[in-house]
C-alpha cells in the first residue's frame, strides 16, 4: 500500500514538472517565481503605491513662497518660484520689436522764442525738426508745455526717436529726446519749476474749496480731495524731476543776487535808499532758496579732489 502511494506521488510530481517545463518552453527564460497568496498581492500593491507616492512627492515639491523679508532670509536655501527663461527672453525681444532703435545726432540750431530746434542726423546728415514739447511726451510735460525750455546748447549730441512731420510729409520730426548716453534733458529753468509748483498748489486750494462747497457725503468729498491732491502732486513731482543739479541751481540763484547788487551800485547816484534796495534783493534771493529747498534743492558739499 505504501508503494502504491509513493508511485502515485511520483507520477503527480513528474506530471507537474512536465507542465512547468511546457509552460516556460514557449517563453523567455525568466526566473521562476512561486505563486503568491492573495494577501501577498495586496501587500505588494500597497508597497508599490507607497513607493510611487514617495517618488511623486520628491519630484513635485511645491516652491517656497516668501511673504516677508524675514521669510526670504529664512528660506534662502530652499527652492523658490522662478520664471521660465525662454518666456522672459521672448518678452524682452517683443519689447525691443515694439520700440524702434534710437537715432543719434547733434543739435545744429535752437530757436527758444518759437520753441523748436534742428537736429542733424549723424549718419544720413538729414535735418530733423524738434519741437520742444516733443522732447518729453509724458502727460505732465504736455500739461506744462508753455514752461518747457530745454537745457541744451548747439552742438550737443543727443539720441531720439523719429516720426513723420505733421506739417511736411517729406520731412521727419524728433521726439523722446535724451542725451547721447540716455540721460534725461532738463526741461525747466528753476524759476519755471517754482512757478509750476506754486500754481499746482494754488489750483489744489481752489479745487478743495469747490469740493467742500458742494453738498455731498463725507466719503465722496474725501475721495475727490485725494484725487485732486494726486493730480496736483504730479505736476510738482515732474517739476522737481527737472532740477537735476542742486549746486548749479543755487549758484545761479546767488549769481542773480550779485547782478542785482551790481546794477544798484552802478546807479548809486540815482537811487535814494541804496541799503533798502540791497536788502530787498537779498530777501528775494533768500526766499527763492527756501522755496527751492521745499522742492528738494539743497546745497551739497562737494567732495575734495
Amino acid at each position: 500500500m505504501l508503494g502504491a502511494m509513493a508511485s502515485t506521488g511520483s507520477k503527480q510530481l513528474l506530471l507537474q514538472l512536465g507542465r512547468n517545463i511546457s509552460y516556460f518552453g514557449g517563453r523567455s527564460c525568466a526566473p521562476y517565481r512561486c505563486p503568491m497568496q492573495p494577501s501577498q498581492h495586496v501587500n505588494n500593491r500597497l508597497f508599490s503605491s507607497a513607493a510611487t507616492a514617495i517618488d511623486v512627492e520628491v519630484e513635485v515639491e511645491e516652491p517656497v513662497k516668501n511673504t516677508t523679508y524675514s521669510d526670504l532670509i529664512r528660506n534662502r536655501n530652499k527652492p523658490s518660484e522662478t520664471t521660465d527663461e525662454s518666456e522672459t527672453t521672448d518678452e524682452k525681444s517683443l519689447e525691443k520689436e515694439k520700440k524702434p532703435p534710437f537715432t543719434y545726432g547733434h543739435i545744429r540750431y535752437i530757436n527758444r522764442e518759437k520753441g523748436f530746434a534742428i537736429i542733424r542726423d549723424e549718419v544720413s546728415n538729414d535735418l530733423i525738426h524738434l519741437k520742444f514739447t516733443n522732447i518729453d511726451i509724458g502727460e505732465s510735460a504736455q500739461h506744462n508745455a508753455k514752461f518747457v525750455n530745454p537745457v541744451f546748447s548747439t552742438g550737443a549730441r543727443v539720441r531720439f526717436q523719429v516720426m513723420p512731420n505733421p506739417r511736411n510729409s517729406a520731412a521727419m520730426s524728433a521726439y523722446d529726446v535724451q542725451g547721447w548716453n540716455g540721460n534725461k534733458i532738463p526741461l525747466l529753468h528753476y524759476k519755471d519749476a517754482l512757478t509750476i509748483a506754486l500754481k499746482s498748489r494754488a489750483w489744489l486750494g481752489h479745487r478743495c474749496y469747490e469740493i467742500l462747497d458742494e453738498e455731498q457725503d463725507a466719503a465722496a468729498m474725501s475721495e475727490q480731495i485725494r484725487q485732486a491732491y494726486e493730480d496736483s502732486n504730479k505736476s510738482t513731482e515732474w517739476a522737481r524731476s527737472q532740477l537735476t543739479d542742486s549746486n548749479k541751481i543755487i549758484k545761479e540763484c546767488k549769481a542773480e543776487l550779485g547782478n542785482e547788487v551790481f546794477d544798484i551800485l552802478e546807479n548809486i547816484y540815482q537811487i535814494d535808499d541804496v541799503q533798502r534796495k540791497v536788502e530787498e534783493a537779498f530777501l528775494r534771493c533768500e526766499r527763492t532758496l527756501k522755496e527751492l529747498e521745499l522742492l528738494g534743492i539743497r546745497e551739497e558739499e562737494e567732495e575734495p579732489r
